[in-house]
């Protein structure tokens, strides 16, 4: 960050030399003037307009009335007095009066300098409450201002105005109204409270689902789900939480330089994976040490190029497949059932069944079929085949040992070897099975082993040892049975204790620590049994193995503890299990269930204990809530209060519940939260607002909500106050995505555009597309506002921007070209016409008719708004114009002819010219080069001293050349303005002339101005108790 020095005095400094310059003297040089162009209409007498300069017989009476002068300069300056029928001024004369008026409020801006102003009870305006509340939930849908009623805008023209925002009856219960539902929106857990967009049980639950599935998310990836039928409901269940084996591969393999140079983490940042996961893979995949399984994987690895990615992850799938398998997750907890959902399985077997069931043949050929025996590197092994047979339902079995020709002689082969099955095709019948068994021959080696296949065709040659497929097979069978029966086609024979057992144990051990199929359980809520004691299930001990860290892991755990204590599912497993128990035991044994009934007795009783052990940790958070939303530490007496009424409705029989929401409630709508009070310091004399204090006066100044924990902490330091300290967080808030709102509540505001996105007043004969756009118009003004503030442009960017930001269908408004619809900043504006405020659609909409544009509208908003200037009233009974231009004129025709009225003549001349430049944009700020009756546009201007412009683009040159302090200076009052919720008086004047120099010094950021503002007395200070009003009232 740069570093900056601010010199605020410097400005006064050159006020006090300008003051010191020999002024006008009052007795001699002024009071005659008066006497001669001014009494004879503002006598004591006559006062007209309420205006008695006769009463002013000295110098110190006239200061006394500021207001008056303020007047007086507005009226020269805008060539309004004394009347064109009344003798005038001369220009010696004029300038005269002009410079004793002048120097007489600079005199007492300075005398008054850096007044914090009137001490007001401020409450939270609907849009600081609206923040406030967000921010302190975290929940970004609440809306409790919804049926609040509308803030009207004071001051500079925001409605952050202390003056103006008062309280009613109504609003107060609304307020009450208000702070019950906010209320309803707390979740309270084991360790205190949250909130939650829901207010239900069920939505809280539904929500850490989410929350848990969201976590889940990124480590994973889709896939792998199992189609089911559950009583005739077709889904699918187990998919999701996958190891995403192949993006890993890939990564290793682009990646093998970075990863040898040990930049695992930034390969890991780089391309989106999981450094931990990352590491180890790469570890394992480069490892010598001899691994069964691993050794094949790495040999290809070794070999492969970065285009071999899928190779290698499907010979990891396949292998994944033969060593792990999914069980049913409503049936976790039941006798005899798997542990889990995704178990280790390994087809190891002293013998073992194969089945095939081969095709019919059509020309009364044989069937033939294979009995293959594959060798395991390291070891050997014969195999018997036994008890071959064919089988159907409802037929009965054929046994082909006794059927000649059709088995080999020997049934015994040591592998490698190859046997063929001949069997007749009269033998064959429809659906019919070929079963035989593999067994080891009595006698074998411990360290025989041999895997097994049965094949319907010769293969080329004998496979190696590999995986195979392995099908599950679940028999119809009650709740109670452990009916799931599982099978491989390429099954290994071993001794049940023999080291080819262990050694075979060990390479797939090695192997599953790796490569799990799934990382977790996406699911969550078992969707695979219509009845089950599994409400929520948990499986992620393989995410937590291979990706977290303990962090992680923590945040994992806690998740899941709320879940728990949220859904109370110890006690909803209670009804769970009674109605199983009726359900599964109509025809089953009710002992199967016996030993499951303590078990969950047991863990609702410690459940309920649990709960009411939270209690206090629950109040508690609600205690630590209030601090955070009143913006200040609690006093002993307020703390013991809120316990106490806390206390008082558990004595009323509510429930904990209950009264836990009510006391939050209570928070809500106490002062301290609806008001932004503060203490005035005793005697006179204005004093610096405590470090608590001026948080919150910085905080809704940039973010118009309380402050965040950064901001508390420096407060709770007690060093906000220093000047660097104050700096620094100011430059850190302007950085936040928060300023948002400044961009809104300041910036949309003072362009009177905060509320176009609901203006409805637009013809839609005329613009059909209004409507569907005018939230995209305000968008654009929220974002450049933002990026003004975020990226610390130069204030008078928003008069010379050659960029904003649009989406597609706001680009298409205008006319752009742009790639995408979502919302993007765009470059080279002025050559569409466009750039800064000036063309916004927002501006040029909300300052047009409902069927026609309006350079009046225009013209005044920007004399008054953007630059300034003021302008009198209308005069009454001047008559509205037509929506749509009489026939053969053009609208700028007929506001020409309006203007020609003497009464209006002198106003228009000077704002109108303004609205005519921007007359080349339709009423919905469309480009154009004819009004909607087909006429030629003209976008020729001329101000009333000859000055001449054509276009935006004349415009903003006419602005930039010769009106920049004018619109510098209106920035920086509306900034002061709103960021002290107060009108302006003389006595800012110093701080915002030294806002102006410092724009002008050629260095115009504009969080310079931000800064001088928090650093300035007005914003730091609070006026004494005893402060006695001066003459500082009139705005600068």
């Amino acid at each position: 960050m740069k570093t900056r020095t601010f010199i605020v005095s410097a400005s006064i400094a050159l006020l006090v030399r300008s003051t010191n310059a020999a002024p006008p003297d009052f007795q001699k040089d002024i009071r005659p003037l008066l006497a001669d162009y001014c009494l004879k209409c503002h006598s004591t007498e006559k006062q007209k307009g309420d205006l008695d300069l006769e009463r002013f017989a000295s110098y110190d009476e006239a200061k006394k009335h500021p207001e008056v002068w303020v007047d007086v300069l507005d009226e020269l300056g805008n060539k309004e007095m004394p009347p064109k029928d009344k003798p005038q001024l001369s220009a010696e004369q004029a300038a005269r009066l002009t410079a004793w008026a002048q120097g007489t409020l600079d005199e007492i801006a300075l005398a008054s300098a850096g007044d914090p102003g009137p001490v007001v009870l401020r409450r939270l305006s609907n849009s600081e409450y609206l923040y406030t509340v967000r921010d302190l939930t975290g929940v970004p849908t609440l809306n409790p201002t919804k049926e609040f009623p509308v803030d009207g805008a004071a001051g500079e023209g925001f409605d952050n105005v202390g003056a103006a925002l008062v309280m009613s009856p109504s609003l107060l219960g609304k307020y009450f109204e208000a702070a019950r539902q906010i209320a309803g929106h707390a979740v309270f857990l084991p360790d205190g409270m949250r909130f939650s967009e829901g207010t239900s049980s069920r939505d809280w639950t539904d929500e850490i689902l989410g929350r848990i599935r969201a976590f889940y998310g990124p480590f994973g990836e889709a896939g792998g789900a199992t189609a089911i039928n559950l009583q005739g409901v077709k889904f699918e269940t187990n998919g999701g939480g996958r190891l995403p084996v192949e993006k890993y591969v890939d990564v290793v393999l682009q990646n093998r330089d970075a990863l040898r140079a040990g930049e695992v983490d930034d390969v890991a940042h780089a391309t989106g994976v999981n450094a931990k996961y990352l590491a180890l893979l790469w570890h394992t995949l480069n490892d010598r040490s001899p691994s069964l399984l691993l050794d094949g994987i790495r040999e290809k690895y070794r070999h492969a190029s970065a285009k071999d990615a899928a190779a290698i992850s499907q010979d990891i799938r396949a292998w994944q497949q033969y060593l792990w398998r999914f069980f049913s997750v409503g049936q976790i907890g039941k006798k005899d059932h798997a542990a889990g959902w995704q178990e280790p399985w390994a087809p190891l077997a002293t013998q073992q069944e194969l089945r095939l069931k081969p095709a019919l043949p059509t020309d009364g050929s044989e069937v033939k079929l294979y009995l293959i025996a594959s060798t395991i590197a390291g070891s050997g092994g014969a195999v018997r085949w036994e008890n071959a047979r064919l089988v159907a339902k409802n037929h009965e079995d054929v046994n082909l040992r006794d059927v000649p020709g059709v088995l080999p002689a020997n049934l015994e082969a040591q592998a490698p070897s190859i046997l063929e099955v001949r069997i007749p095709s009269v033998l064959m019948f429809k659906d019919a099975e070929f079963v035989v068994t593999a067994k080891l021959p009595e006698g074998s080696a411990p360290d025989a082993s041999v895997q097994v296949r049965l094949l319907a065709a010769m293969p080329a040659k004998i496979p190696s040892f590999g995986p195979g497929e392995t099908t599950a097979t679940t028999i119809k069978g009650l709740w109670s049975d452990n009916n799931a029966r599982i099978s491989s086609a390429a099954p290994i024979l071993v001794e049940d204790r023999g080291a080819a057992r262990q050694r075979l144990e060990k390479a797939f051990a090695d192997f599953r620590a790796l490569f799990p199929i799934a990382l977790s359980y996406n699911k969550i809520v078992p969707t695979d049994e219509v009845i089950t004691l599994t409400l929520f299930y948990r499986e992620d001990e393989q995410l937590r193995r291979l990706m977290l860290d303990d962090a992680q892991s923590a945040e994992l755990d806690r998740l899941w503890e709320d879940l728990r204590f949220v859904s109370e599912s110890p006690l909803k497993k209670v009804d769970a299990y009674e109605q199983l128990y009726q359900f599964a035991t109509q025809d089953a044994d009710p002992k199967a269930f016996e030993a499951l009934r303590e078990p969950i007795l047991q863990a609702a009783a410690a459940f309920k204990e649990e709960v009411e052990k939270a209690e206090p940790k629950q109040l508690q958070a609600v205690l630590d809530f209030a601090p955070r939303a009143w913006r200040r530490p609690l006093t002993a007496a307020e703390e013991s209060h809120l316990r106490g009424l806390y206390q008082k409705l558990r004595a009323q029989k509510l429930s904990h519940d209950a009264a836990l929401r009510m006391t939050l409630a209570r928070v809500l709508v106490s002062s301290a939260f609806l008001y932004r009070g503060e203490l005035a310091a005793p005697g006179p004399e204005a004093a610096p607002v405590n470090d608590w204090e001026l948080a919150t006066r910085l905080s809704y100044f940039l973010w118009s909500s309380a402050p965040d924990d950064e901001l508390r902490t420096a407060a709770a330091t007690g060093r906000l106050h220093e000047p660097e300290v104050l700096a620094a967080q100011t430059r850190r808030m302007l950085k936040d995505a928060r300023v948002r709102r400044l961009a809104t509540e300041f910036g949309c505001q003072w362009l009177h555009v905060r509320d176009l996105e609901t203006l409805d007043e637009k013809s839609e004969r005329h613009f059909p597309t209004f409507a569907a756009l005018r939230g995209d118009m305000q968008e654009e003004v929220v974002r450049f506002f933002t990026d003004l503030f975020q990226e610390d442009r130069s204030v008078i960017s928003l008069l010379d921007a050659d960029y904003s930001f649009v989406d597609g269908a706001l680009a298409r408004h205008y006319g752009i070209p742009v790639h995408g619809d979502e919302w993007q900043r765009v470059d080279g504006l002025r050559a569409h016409g466009r750039g800064g405020i000036l063309g916004f659609a927002a501006t040029l909409a909300k300052e047009s008719g409902a069927s026609r544009t309006s350079p009046i509208l225009r013209g005044n908003w920007l004399t008054e708004v953007v630059l300034g200037d003021r302008l009198p009233r209308p005069p009454k009974g001047v008559p509205l114009l037509p929506e749509e231009a009489p026939a053969g004129l053009t609208e700028r025709q007929m506001i020409e002819q309006h203007s020609t009225d003497a009464k209006c003549a002198k106003c228009h001349q000077r704002m109108d010219p303004f609205g005519f430049a921007l007359e080349g944009f339709d009423a919905i700020g469309r480009a154009r080069t004819k009004d909607s009756a087909g006429l030629e546009i003209d976008t020729q201007a001329k101000l009333p001293d000859g000055t001449t412009f054509t276009g935006l683009d004349g415009l903003r040159d006419y602005l930039l050349s010769r009106r920049r302090e004018a619109f510098l200076r209106q920035f920086c009052r509306k900034l002061v303005g709103y960021a002290l919720g107060r009108a302006m008086q003389l006595s800012d004047k110093p701080l915002v002339d030294s806002m102006i120099a410092r724009l002008q010094s050629g260095d115009d950021h504009v969080g310079d101005v931000v800064e001088l503002i928090v650093r300035s007395p007005q914003f730091r200070n609070v006026r004494g108790r005893d402060f006695l009003t001066a003459t500082n009232s009139p705005k600068p």
